[in-house]
């Protein structure tokens, strides 16, 4: 792809993800009205730390991501200095909430209410952070929770009896339907952002 403008000798990093193309150009075109810059692709959860990564090294980075790989990074790595400089706002009618949102999942035939208080719950890889952080809320109303992670086949885990609950993104809630789940609770809903350094913004 040819690379977009940005602030002088600045780095874009940007997903690979083709399903965040279309608010990954939406991001690029708010930043054509500067210099030249290198485009670098990566996975969207290692964005954050790459831009810390040049900003350590004296260059000049931005990445593009979702805003809850950005939360979940900021949780891990507190104190970094970075922040959201830009927000597009995701809004897909085909989604469930019309956005990507970090749900609580359960069986479809149960409710939260009714739910045991010691649980086994099941958890993408990439919100351990977002997980934890949400779980202790519910911990403090009495719940047990046994974690398991997994960086697949999460909604699985809990249609075949492996994990009580599932803490995973929810899009168009088709995968719900098929393993006979529903959402329990909405966790964080997440738009694309623009992240980098305060000196940085455009």
């Amino acid at each position: 792809m040819k690379a977009k403008t940005t602030a002088n000798g600045t780095f874009i990093l940007v997903p690979k993800n083709s399903g965040l193309k279309e608010y990954r150009e939406k991001a690029l075109s708010l930043l054509e009205a500067h210099e030249r810059a290198k485009l670098i692709e990566a996975r969207g959860e290692d964005i954050p730390f790459l831009v810390q990564q040049f900003q350590t090294k004296g260059k000049k980075a931005i990445g593009l991501t979702g805003e809850d790989l950005f939360k979940e990074y900021c949780l891990e790595n507190r104190g970094t200095g970075l922040s959201i400089i830009r927000r597009i706002v995701w809004d897909d009618p085909g989604a469930m909430f019309r956005k990507p949102s970090l749900c609580l999942i359960g069986p479809l035939d149960k409710e939260q209410g009714s739910m045991p208080k010691e649980l086994t719950v099941a958890i993408n890889t990439k919100y351990r952070k977002l997980a934890k952080r949400y779980l202790n809320f519910l911990e403090r109303q009495g719940f047990v929770f046994k974690k398991i992670y997994m960086n697949g086949a999460v909604e699985t885990s809990c249609s075949e009896g492996i994990a009580d609950l599932v803490i995973d993104i929810v899009y168009t809630g088709k995968s719900l339907e098929k393993y006979g789940l529903k959402v329990f609770d909405n966790i964080l809903k997440s738009d694309f952002v623009i992240v980098g350094y305060k000196d940085d913004q455009t």
